[in-house]
């Protein structure tokens, strides 16, 4: 591991290292100390800075100082041999889903719960929700069971698109909205960002917000522009599907994004930008060329991915949206002929995408399912795969699957593109061994950074913590985060490279990674030589 006095020698800088003052300073107190100091760290402050060894004075919820010899303070954090970056920032998370499914009441007697200790052992300081177009309908609803629970994350939210338009047109929603229909979406999501969302987001592949055209998405994308908002999209197709005339699906769904982007003159985030099942011979490159293209015409458009090669959904995604409602299948699906409907159609899912790659995590109504494939579960049942998948589709609510329909070797090239593709999870906060998430909930940002820059050495450390924290800082208009800067909030995590890993499977989820040693949020110490404190500093913040 790097010490304070190798580093000092391999830059010229040991002769002149005790006379080096703070370099900048925030905040005052009575006698000029600080709260805790963060002594010899190698910083990677966020940006493409190269890494230097630097003390980091707190005070209050702010970094106060950073430098060397920064004098007095109540407590000393010795960071010899360990990396000191921004808490990292998770901008696709689930995590109010799961306060939705449980309650405050609930998730605030369960530790893992209300410390979001998966992702705090990840070094995770801030998440983004209302994801996909699902989550709280308003803003300060959601914000003040956070503040209740004293939830051990920030968390900014997204208004839902796809929620706000269930909430409005019911079960029987409009394909086409009228203008007067239209002009009700746009007032309930200028409402949302009024109450301080940071942005819209869209489920293009989930019921309802599948019936969304473009028009409309543009003119409610101009309202989020109006409140300098995000436009957060889950594309209409990620998969390689060919068209009969030969376009992609993918291509097509991309090159929609683009178009609204352009059109309302919004930022644009392309939600875990990926190519599923039917890949065919799809690549990413023409995805990232048509980002660079776009980018380079003025478009702010960027994306997001995780670090693995399966991802994780209801299985309703694996049948056309004409079947589904926003909690599983429309009632007049489930008689003898609908299902005789639906499963042919899934059937031809399973040519590409057999039930053996499809394992279901959360199922409530079958717990004894999870963890186990659809096809495993019919052969239990003594059914063919297609009638055991319209069986639990057909449930009052469909379960989650985690399915490998990913290429690894696309989703490096992704991830490769640091420069305008952000590192998230797509995870959500979950119950300590409880049910069966995607590892990614525990472990996608310890991953990423242990896989491709310490282990493969294929990506760069610093661009990849950027991709983590200012980048999407900056994205998300998140004032005062994501760099180590005097001013910023607290939001700090320590790392033993030598010790950083994610552990959880898929088979066995519920490991906490290991190698975050220290992790500050807003100050609050969060997790203390390797494990959670229980503190939790936490803020429901808005732009």
């Amino acid at each position: 591991m790097i010490t304070r006095r190798d580093f000092l020698k391999s830059t010229g800088m040991m002769g002149a290292a005790c006379l080096v003052t703070p370099l900048l300073s925030y905040g005052s107190g009575s006698d000029g100390g600080y709260d805790r100091i963060i002594r010899n760290g190698t910083i990677y402050d966020g940006t493409l800075a190269k890494p230097r060894i630097a003390d980091i004075g707190i005070r209050g919820d702010r970094i106060a100082a950073v430098g060397s010899n920064l004098g007095k303070a109540v407590n000393i954090i010795d960071a010899t041999g360990l990396i000191v970056t921004p808490g990292f920032i998770d901008v696709h998370n689930h995590g109010d889903l799961t306060f939705q499914r449980l309650g405050k009441d609930v998730v605030a007697k369960i530790p893992s719960l209300a410390g979001n200790h998966s992702y705090a052992y990840q070094g995770v300081t801030t998440i983004v929700t209302g994801n996909c177009g699902f989550g709280y309908t308003n803003v300060n609803e959601f914000y003040d069971v956070l503040t209740k629970v004293k939830f051990g994350s920030n968390v900014y939210h997204l208004a839902p698109h796809g929620a706000i338009r269930q909430e409005l047109f019911g079960y029987n929603q409009p394909q086409k909205l009228t203008p007067q229909q239209l002009e009700a979406m746009k007032k309930r999501v200028a409402e949302e960002m009024e109450r301080g969302a940071v942005g819209m987001s869209c489920g293009l592949e989930y019921a309802p917000g599948s019936l969304a055209d473009t028009e409309e998405l543009i003119e409610v994308a101009k309202v989020v522009k109006k409140y300098n908002g995000v436009y957060v999209t889950h594309i209409r197709d990620l998969t390689g599907t060919i068209y009969p005339d030969e376009r992609v699906g993918v291509i097509e769904a991309l090159k929609e994004a683009i178009e609204i982007g352009k059109k309302a003159n919004v930022p644009v985030q392309i939600s875990h930008i990926q190519i599923n099942e039917p890949i065919h011979k799809m690549k990413a490159a023409p995805m990232i060329e048509l980002i660079a293209r776009a980018r380079a015409e003025g478009v702010d458009i960027t994306a997001d991915a995780y670090p693995y090669d399966a991802g994780s959904t209801w299985i309703t995604m694996m049948i056309p949206a004409k079947y589904k409602t926003d909690k599983g299948i429309k009632e007049e699906y489930k008689n003898a002929q609908g299902r005789a409907e639906l499963k042919k159609a899934v059937e031809e899912t399973f040519e590409y995408l057999g039930p053996e790659r499809t394992m279901i995590i959360s199922y409530p109504e079958r717990s004894h399912y999870e963890g186990k494939t659809i096809k495993e579960i019919a052969d239990m049942e003594k059914k063919t795969p297609s009638d055991m998948y319209v069986d639990m589709v057909c449930s009052n609510d469909a379960p989650q699957a985690i399915m490998n329909d990913q290429d690894m070797r696309i989703v490096i090239e992704f991830l490769m593109r640091n420069d305008f593709v952000f590192v998230i999870s797509d995870g959500w906060t979950t119950i300590k061994d409880v049910g069966k998430p995607h590892p990614r909930c525990y472990g996608a940002f310890p991953r990423m950074i242990k896989k491709f820059t310490v282990d493969e050495k294929i990506l760069d450390l610093s661009a990849v913590i950027r991709a983590m924290t200012s980048l999407p800082a900056d994205k998300f208009r998140m004032k005062d985060r994501g760099k180590l800067a005097v001013g910023y909030f607290a939001d700090i995590a320590l790392i033993n490279l030598e010790k950083l890993g994610d552990h959880a499977t898929y088979k066995n989820p519920h490991q906490y990674s290991t190698g975050v040693e220290y992790l500050f949020v807003n100050g609050v110490l969060s997790v203390d030589k390797g494990a959670a404190t229980n503190e939790r500093g936490g803020m429901a913040s808005k732009k």
